[in-house]
């Protein structure tokens, strides 16, 4: 067959620049999930955290994307993407690190965990549109598809590095002490993305004719009103409904009601992540075969199959039982979510003018923000009147719904969107 014989390699590896941003964000990545994994530890263990704190502590981390979110999507097209990067970077790792140095000298507290969620809030509308703005000038248009492959490859192999280790951090030193390796990693990304050489300049809004709020309300209307921007934003708007009403009670549930312990819990999720993995290393291959457009139904469809094992886990089956359990959801969903993820963005990545992708992105994460506010409240308050397992059985059902939307949506006929500005990459 015809793809058989393509090289070994991505082309996307002879880009010197994008390997060094790579790098960095591979770093940063695999410390952020080490934080993922100790941070509610250290909230539920150390400082005994009920499933509606955790939910406040989780939407505070959003409610700030809310207010800032299409102001800050602004500021990103008018300043140096990588300069506001590496600044992120910086203050990122001063707050994780203010959680051990507090616990240290005995005056950590649920309130700095708020602050510290609340500070990372505030860095996120920054981040997140100036990350994605800062690709599509890195790479060539042609190599999209596959660098954004291979940014959530490095994301998906953390799923596995970073609950494995967090695991053996915790057990070790402690779940805020164990932090201490997320932020030492902030710096290290900071370094490698000071040493890319975009391949253009990047391109800052210098015209002062449109006041604040007539740019603000050019990437609303791009965002919302254009029907192919709206089908790819509403999608990720709902997962993140359900991903932060998950996060909000999947810990308390897999510790209190199942009875896992720290380092089975790490194991499952890991084992979970290598769904993830695969489905980066095999997405560009997928698109190929089945299109973009393909490759965003089918991913949303195994997401929607993939929940329900968690449900079956229970504190009488044997702890190797429930920790298959666990990992299925993100070995079949994961694998589905990864793909679906990656054609999302570089569909958005292809579609948007460079001069907009800022806003666009800070206008469809203002969304995200408040999807994601209103799940952290909802799984935590909803667990705490109904029960974990009742919430967990509903947040299941949930991930169903953007496949259902994607089905009727212009996704459907997004392939000849992106095949226009793409070649087919080598494998890799």
């Amino acid at each position: 067959m015809r793809l058989t014989r393509r090289p070994r390699f991505s082309a996307i590896w002879k880009q010197q620049q994008f390997v060094r941003f790579w790098t960095g964000e591979t770093i940063s990545i695999i410390g952020s999930s080490v934080s993922g994994f100790a941070l509610p530890l250290v909230a539920v263990i150390t400082l005994q955290a009920t499933p509606g704190q955790l939910g406040i502590i989780r939407a505070l981390e959003s409610v700030p994307g809310i207010v800032l979110g299409l102001f800050a999507g602004v500021w990103v097209d008018r300043v140096s993407r990588q300069r506001l990067l590496i600044t992120t970077e910086l203050i990122a790792a001063a707050l994780v690190a203010s959680v051990p140095v507090s616990y240290a000298i005995g005056s950590l507290s649920l309130v700095q965990l708020a602050a510290v969620g609340l500070g990372f809030g505030i860095l996120s509308p920054f981040w997140w549109p100036a990350w994605n703005a800062f690709l599509p000038s890195v790479v060539e248009p042609d190599l999209l598809f596959d660098a954004n492959s291979k940014l959530v490859l490095s994301w998906s192999i953390s799923g596995i590095t970073g609950p494995g280790l967090g695991g053996i951090l915790v057990q070790i030193v402690g779940a805020p002490f164990a932090l201490l390796f997320d932020a030492g990693s902030f710096v290290v990304s900071s370094v490698f993305l000071a040493t890319v050489r975009p391949r253009i300049e990047e391109l800052v809004a210098s015209d002062e004719t449109g006041t604040m709020f007539a740019r603000i309300a050019e990437g609303l209307r791009i965002t919302f009103l254009d029907p192919m921007q709206r089908a790819v934003t509403i999608p990720r708007a709902i997962l993140n409904f359900f991903d932060a009403a998950s996060t909000a009670v999947i810990v308390i549930y897999v510790i209190r009601v199942i009875g896992l312990s720290p380092g089975a819990m790490g194991l499952a999720f890991a084992l979970s992540s290598v769904g993830f993995v695969v489905g980066s290393v095999v997405a560009p291959r997928f698109e190929r075969r089945v299109g973009v457009n393909g490759a965003i139904l089918w991913g949303l469809g195994l997401v929607a199959a993939s929940p329900y094992t968690m449900v079956v886990a229970s504190s009488s089956l044997p702890t190797w039982e429930n920790v298959l359990f666990f990992a299925m959801p993100g070995l079949i969903g994961g694998f589905g979510g990864v793909i679906q993820y990656i054609g999302l963005q570089a569909l958005r990545q292809s579609i948007t003018p460079e001069g907009l992708l800022g806003r666009v992105y800070a206008s469809a994460g203002v969304l995200g923000q408040v999807m994601m506010v209103a799940g952290a409240l909802a799984g935590g308050f909803f667990s705490e009147r109904v029960g974990l397992r009742p919430a967990v059985i509903c947040i299941a059902i949930g991930y169903a719904i953007p496949f259902f939307y994607a089905l009727s949506s212009p996704l459907r006929t997004a392939l000849a969107t992106t095949r226009s500005r793409t070649e087919e990459p080598a494998e890799g």
